[in-house]
């Protein structure tokens, strides 16, 4: 894993301070390359062909060079397809098939591509730059570009490094975090810095100083295969267990995130089944993370099953609640404010596995493409209801008449939310019919229209435009399933959960891996009827849980889906008391001018009336002070 930099002019004393912003995302080498037009540059973390000194990879002709960002994990069939057309390599890195790829099929090389992957290719013959990032988005890419200048790079701190470019806030993208607790726009807090979209590549002419974006792939929605059950289940597994095959290939020391949830317990039973095949002796290593009090939600009994079952090397970590001093690190690694508190045990973990690992797979994204979360049955629920006629009236009415106890039957955490859960409930079902972007941000949202239009000050709130978001998601003549698995694979994973990944992973030196977003899965899942991944309202994951029956314990396929919950709501109470009202102080809010001081008192006022509610709100209040304090003003936050 590496991270690159670059811009249309010649300064390697700004590359270099560029790189050096993120060295932790390639600690082993760095490379730079410049004429007179442009300047690139690269931080190295060794994975495949440990050799140093060989980026930017070439071509035969040198008139082509490369940077680049992430893994080719088909690369030896590519490479056998380019020498059989007379190509010749000179390393063993898997990046060198672009190179050769780009030479053979310009532009379409994408396609061919089996990866995750931020990439830049010069092409000194055309005098274009070409910027690509892989299909999902698990590697970032981020640009600014004015006045013919492009400056690009893997993280938002490198472009900083540019002293023309203003530290400003977009207020569009603020008002989107507070929405959601991260910002799911391809535009960043910071304004004219944007990121390159998923499936996506930019054509840049360095002569005429032009930049066109242009899409390679998307998930086809429209495209639907009747297929049997039986089908779906023997087809991906057999993906997952080719996916993580591929995803093996590595010449450091490798292992695997262990949650006991279903799907890390899927990705180490096949890199069990592989190792049987292969009949290797290799161990396997696995890691999990914990809370000391945190017994609620704590998984650690199930990864221990998974881990003697197929005979892992697994350790396990507790984290106490004086990890909130890290809040400031995390900030600066993530660029952007990111309130999901799993920030904090991912940092750790990783921190911990690097000791014996620099790769790792993880279980990131089968939630989202095989339809996971309780958000999904409560709204498939809801959508269903609202063709009654008058629901939206009546259907207040009984929310508000069933006890929270009873609620938490269907989703665990309503009665912690309190008088809040009814609130919301009740808009996702006056909003259902007529806007289902409304209703879902209803549902998920963290700060509502009215609750932003409270918090944030003149001139800093803006209305979210949910006609532009149903017109791209939520098509009426659609399933209504397969839209809100597609926002939540396009906005909630590619802009949350992965960045969650990529940050913290790559904080620590290390490489992660993600198999359940191979393309060729994530395609076979939105071909799949909806039917297939949440079954009636209640059985979430059916074709993943069926896929895996035969393999994994009956009560690890069964067992509800278990958010990993970080206490929050405890630390409030303890830890995070002082920081609340030292970052949140109505004198230092009031100076900003940013937030209404009043409204985060009620805030706090309120928070034993529903804890966790308003724990989420602070903690999503906490992180925007800090990152705003860190990259706005400047100043150093100590915990």
């Amino acid at each position: 894993m590496c991270g690159i930099v670059g811009f249309n002019w010649e300064d390697k004393s700004l590359a270099r301070r560029m790189s050096d912003a993120i060295t932790h995302r390639g600690p082993d080498d760095s490379a730079f390359f410049s004429d007179k037009s442009l300047t690139l540059g690269m931080r190295r973390l060794s994975i495949i062909d440990l050799t140093k000194g060989i980026y930017p990879l070439t071509n035969e002709d040198e008139d082509i060079f490369l940077i680049f960002n992430g893994e080719i994990y088909n690369f030896q069939k590519l490479r056998a397809l380019l020498e059989s057309k007379g190509h010749e390599f000179k390393t063993n890195c898997d990046g060198e098939v672009m190179v050769h790829a780009y030479e053979e099929y310009g532009e379409n090389f994408l396609k061919f591509m089996n990866g995750m992957f931020a990439v830049c290719i010069y092409d000194a013959n055309n005098k274009e730059l070409i910027l690509a990032r892989d299909r999902v988005g698990i590697k970032p890419l981020y640009y600014y570009f004015e006045n013919g200048n492009l400056v690009f790079a893997s993280e938002i701190k490198s472009i900083l490094k540019l002293s023309t470019i203003k530290r400003e806030i977009n207020v569009k993208a603020l008002n989107a975090y507070f929405a959601l607790r991260y910002n799911p726009l391809y535009e960043s807090l910071f304004k004219g810095i944007k990121k390159l979209r998923p499936g996506h590549f930019i054509r840049f002419n360095l002569k005429e100083k032009s930049l066109i974006v242009s899409k390679y792939w998307n998930v086809n929605l429209e495209k639907q295969s009747n297929k049997s059950l039986g089908f779906y289940e023997k087809k991906l597994f057999e993906l997952l267990k080719d996916s993580v095959k591929k995803r093996l290939i590595s010449d450091v020391p490798l292992g695997a995130y262990l949650s006991g949830g279903l799907d890390s317990s899927a990705i180490v039973l096949m890199m069990n089944l592989i190792r049987e095949e292969e009949k290797s002796n290799a161990p396997i290593r696995t890691y999990s993370v914990g809370f000391l009090h945190g017994e609620k939600v704590n998984e650690t009994v199930y990864a221990k099953q998974i881990s003697e079952l197929f005979g892992t090397k697994h350790q396990e970590f507790l984290i106490e609640p004086d990890v909130v001093k890290l809040l400031p690190q995390i900030v600066w690694h993530t660029d952007e404010p990111m309130a999901d508190p799993a920030l904090i045990p991912v940092l750790l973990l990783s921190e911990a596995a690097k000791k014996t690992s620099t790769v790792i797979l993880t279980g990131d994204g089968g939630d989202e493409i095989f339809a996971g979360y309780d958000q999904y049955r409560i709204l498939k629920a809801t959508n269903a209801t609202s063709k009654i006629p008058l629901f939206n009236v009546f259907g207040p009415i009984i929310n508000r008449s069933i006890p929270l106890k009873i609620w938490d039957k269907f989703y665990k955490y309503s009665s912690d939310l309190g008088k809040a859960a009814y609130k919301r409930g009740n808009m996702v079902i006056k909003d259902m019919k007529k806007n289902k972007a409304k209703a879902y941000y209803d549902l998920v949202g963290m700060f509502d229209d009215d609750e932003r239009r409270n918090l944030l000050r003149r001139g800093c709130y803006q209305k979210i435009n949910y006609n532009n978001i149903n017109k791209e998601f939520f098509n009426k003549k659609r399933d209504y399933m397969k839209q809100l698995q597609f926002f939540d694979f396009k906005k909630l994973l590619g802009e949350s959960f992965l960045m969650k990944t990529d940050r913290m992973t790559m904080a620590k030196s290390i490489e992660a891996r993600v198999p359940l977003l191979d393309h060729r899965i994530v395609e076979l899942a939105f071909r799949m009827p909806s039917k297939y991944k949440l079954k009636g309202f209640f059985t979430t994951k059916y074709i993943f849980k069926r896929a895996l029956r035969k393999h994994l314990p009956k009560n690890i396929v069964e067992r509800k889906k278990q958010t990993f919950h970080v206490p929050i709501e405890n630390w409030l109470n303890k830890e995070l008391k002082s920081i609340v009202s030292d970052l949140l102080s109505p004198t230092k809010l009031y100076k900003e001018g940013i937030l209404d001081p009043h409204y985060v008192k009620k805030i706090i006022e309120n928070y034993n009336k529903g804890k966790l509610f308003y724990a989420r709100q602070l903690w999503t209040l906490l992180n925007f002070e800090l990152w705003h304090r860190k990259f706005i003003k400047r100043e150093e936050v100590k915990l």
